[in-house]
């Protein structure tokens, strides 16, 4: 049984953070971490370390170009960044000099399924300095009480833990007791996916108006699939267009039985209905304003962003982005694989990463009250 805490502080002396966690731009976790430095950047001096313990423990996260990742590498953050040793000896005198007096706060970021081994380490030695401790772990579909629970004992010193449901949060409480540390919840780090859609590989195209080209590569990177999988997929072209050529085109596609052309203009709510109902979304060149690219932000879906610019001015902060060139259907191919890998997945809205920055820096404004679970004493 449980009971509800009302807890509230103003740590408004925080300045500069470390903040601690996988480091590749190839991978989901990596690309999170970014995302998070970069708001906490905006209200203090950011440390981030990146800590990759084996190149095979992101199996499985790999992704195409992260069009997030390519926003980040445009700009100046005033970031510093350090790499931790893979050597255990060596990491550990790494967080010793990076863990000094003028440090504030040390943040870690946790994955469930990979090694995270070292969170221990680091968080071990921000305590030896006293330095306050804040553990941010992903809640994850196929995340098991069992890789909760054995995660409990690595983040069991830091002073506050975040996960991203409220199930995640229950277990770890009834794992601490009274005595762990403060665990609170934020949607930034749920990835619990999106359920209740069909099986199947479901894939979305939005493309310009009678914009053959960009039809042309879409077609032939869907024509890639081998005839022993195309089964399992389906293929939705949302384009408007003013003569039979468009159609005769998808009608002369190798697949083109499984291929959907709408040429209707859709409201909102269609929008929105369309990409929830689809495993995987692509977008042609959208402009800024773009509704179906909003959309498919909104809907949490991998999108792949079909590009001709070297420069492209959507999709900043959305994890869910991927990159691929519009001119070679191999890529297109590539990029719409790894969406289709992450499909399990809901990714948050760009702005999480500063509503989650806001709780972890109250500089930036004051700290509401907020729920934290603890075992209630029922003596």
């Amino acid at each position: 049984m449980f009971r509800r805490l009302n807890i509230s502080g103003d740590n408004r002396g925080v300045q500069r953070f470390v903040v601690a966690g996988p480091g590749s731009a190839l991978t989901i976790p990596g690309i999170i971490v970014s995302e998070i430095v970069r708001s906490l950047a905006k209200g203090a001096h950011v440390t981030r370390v990146e800590v990759d313990l084996s190149s095979n423990q992101m199996t499985g996260l790999h992704r195409a170009p992260s069009l997030s990742a390519w926003h980040n590498e445009q700009t100046s953050d005033g970031v510093i960044r350090r790499r931790a040793p893979v050597n255990a000896r060596l990491r550990s005198q790494t967080f010793h000099d990076l863990l000094g007096p003028d440090v504030n706060a040390a943040l870690a970021y946790a994955w469930p399924g990979i090694d995270n081994s070292w969170i221990r380490q680091f968080i071990r030695t921000a305590n030896s300095r006293r330095i306050p401790t804040t553990v941010l772990c992903a809640s994850l579909p196929k995340s098991s009480t069992a890789q909760v629970s054995s995660l409990s004992e690595i983040m069991s010193f830091a002073d506050r833990i975040f996960v991203g449901e409220p199930s995640d949060a229950t277990a770890l409480a009834t794992t601490y007791g009274s005595r762990g540390p403060v665990v609170e919840i934020h949607g930034a780090l749920s990835l619990k996916g999106r359920g209740g859609r069909l099986g199947g590989h479901e894939i979305t195209a939005f493309l310009p108006k009678d914009n053959r080209e960009s039809l042309a590569t879409l077609l032939a990177a869907f024509d890639a699939i081998p005839e022993t999988w195309i089964s399992d997929y389906q293929l939705r072209i949302a384009m408007r267009y003013s003569d039979d050529s468009i159609s005769e085109m998808v009608k002369a596609s190798h697949h083109a039985d499984r291929v959907a052309l709408i040429g209707e203009n859709m409201g909102v709510a269609e929008l929105e209905e369309l990409c929830a109902m689809s495993s995987a979304l692509s977008v042609a060149d959208p402009a800024s304003d773009s509704r179906a690219f909003s959309s498919a932000i909104d809907s949490g879906v991998a999108t792949v962003l079909l590009t001709t610019s070297a420069q492209p001015q959507v999709g900043r902060g959305y994890v869910g982005g991927l990159l691929a060139d519009l001119h070679r259907p191999a890529s297109v191919s590539v990029a719409l694989s790894h969406a289709l890998r992450l499909e399990e997945l809901r990714f948050p809205n760009p702005v999480a990463w500063d509503q989650l920055a806001r709780r972890l820096l109250p500089v930036l404004s004051p700290v509401a009250p907020i729920e934290v679970f603890e075992p209630a004493n029922d003596g």
